[in-house]
């Protein structure tokens, strides 16, 4: 599983450094990803490099997703979430701030064969 938390202001070069590094380690030695990702800060809050670099890692590893699992207590994100989740490959699923424990759960589940 990787997994990931966003705080303050995202910058290109954390999200390359933090997140596109480990979905790539665990891309690589299991095939697919379980994914977590707990957003404390706002989509408004990503620069445009790291925004890029999410659609970037999102389609290069777009028939390795297995579960996604967004915790963010903005409504209107964990909709486009859900809205996304009959676009791509896996499942995403949302939860609020209050539902961590059960997001990791589920998120942390094993990898379909």
């Amino acid at each position: 599983m990787a997994a990931y938390k966003a705080g303050g202001v995202v910058s290109k070069e954390e999200y390359e450094q933090v997140v596109m590094v480990r979905v790539n380690q665990v891309a690589h030695k299991f095939g697919k990803i379980n994914f977590l990702v707990l957003l404390e800060t706002s989509m408004g809050n990503y620069s445009t490099g790291a925004f890029l670099d999410y659609i970037k890692i999102s389609f290069m590893h777009f028939s390795r997703w297995e579960r996604m699992a967004i915790v963010t207590d903005e409504e209107w994100l964990r909709r486009a979430y859900s809205l996304l989740s009959h676009l791509v490959h896996g499942t995403i699923k949302t939860y609020e701030f209050k539902d961590f424990a059960e997001a990791k759960a589920w998120v942390s589940g094993p990898l379909s064969t």
